[in-house]
């Protein structure tokens, strides 16, 4: 028998499995942010109160023993066995009704900063919390990663290695930005989402048109002068077809994309982080863009998932 290549986080996840190891990640990660984002304790009710929660999940199909189905199944066994104790670890004073949750998988993220000042407007919300946690290091997804022959191994070379992670950021508006002034504060110039029909699991050839798409709006369309020369996170991770869905998403951009691009791929360090991969890489072109290693003051991210959700977000340094 042949090891695994694998990254996961020693001491914060032993002797956790399945959701225990997502609230673990998810309780990691909150941490940071109180602590580096000058967010302030859980007492002044003013702030809380104008705060919301929207929690990113994996998709709930054969990973977790059922069977995909085309009508969207109930969100209320992920509520009870992951939100509510999320929640109570967590103790954040944050009114229930502005605690949601998204089953996206890895484009989730993108999709919640897409959506984010709709949803914040709606309920009168200032900012938004959004936490993304997934591990992909649990014996039954290594079960179902091996059964789809997607992890890396002697027989399976063009896989990914197992990781886990993680990481959460904090969307406000505008105003809040300004008046809490934060140390880390980084516009969100565009951020767009498809639903790619030609994804992994429909076994039909996908040829980057959606994830195309998004990147051509992200970027901002047509009004765009210039090729995009700066850096971008990508969550390309060793598998075929994502790389595939990548090489023609960049031919058909031919014109808005310089060939000079810089590209990150956390991956290679982290492993596959399943449905935290996006929001790792936001705070990766976050970091990227406050340490000087970005190639521009814009930097993209882009998105994937095997069931067809695409994303890709353009951010800026502050001004």
């Amino acid at each position: 028998m042949e090891p695994l290549v694998g990254h996961p986080i020693r001491g914060l996840t032993d002797g956790f499995t399945l959701i225990g190891r997502w609230i673990q990640l998810a309780r990691g990660a909150v941490a940071d942010l109180l602590r580096q984002g000058a967010i302030p304790d859980r007492t002044p009710t003013s702030f809380w109160q104008a705060t919301g929660l929207l929690v990113v999940t994996p998709y709930h199909d054969e990973r977790f023993g059922s069977e995909p189905t085309e009508a969207p199944s109930s969100d209320e066994p992920i509520r009870m066995a992951y939100l509510h104790p999320l929640l109570a670890a967590l103790k954040l004073p944050i009114d229930l009704n502005n605690v949601g949750l998204l089953r996206q998988g890895p484009a989730g993220t993108i999709h919640a900063i897409s959506q984010g000042s709709h949803w914040m407007s709606q309920r009168g919300l200032e900012r938004l919390i959004v936490i993304a946690a997934d591990s992909y290091c649990d014996p039954l997804t290594l079960d179902w990663l091996m059964s789809a022959r997607r992890i890396k191994t002697p027989e399976v070379p063009c896989g990914l290695m197992p990781g886990e992670a993680g990481a959460c950021l904090l969307l406000e508006t505008a105003t809040s930005a300004r008046r809490r002034n934060p140390p880390m504060c980084f516009p969100v110039l565009g951020a767009a989402v498809r639903e790619e029909p030609c994804h992994f699991f429909s076994r039909k050839p996908n040829v980057g048109a959606m994830l195309a798409a998004s990147l051509a709006e992200a970027l901002g369309g047509t009004a765009r002068r210039e090729p995009f020369t700066g850096s971008i996170v990508s969550d390309l991770n060793g598998e075929n077809w994502r790389a595939t869905e990548w090489g023609y998403a960049r031919v058909r951009l031919a014109r808005s994309i310089s060939d000079a691009l810089h590209v990150m791929m956390p991956a290679t360090s982290l492993g596959d982080t399943g449905t935290s991969s996006a929001m790792v890489s936001v705070c990766v072109a976050a970091m990227a863009l406050r340490r000087g290693y970005a190639r521009a003051e814009q930097i993209l991210v882009v998105s994937s998932s095997e069931r067809g959700h695409v994303g890709a977000l353009r951010l800026s340094m502050k001004r």
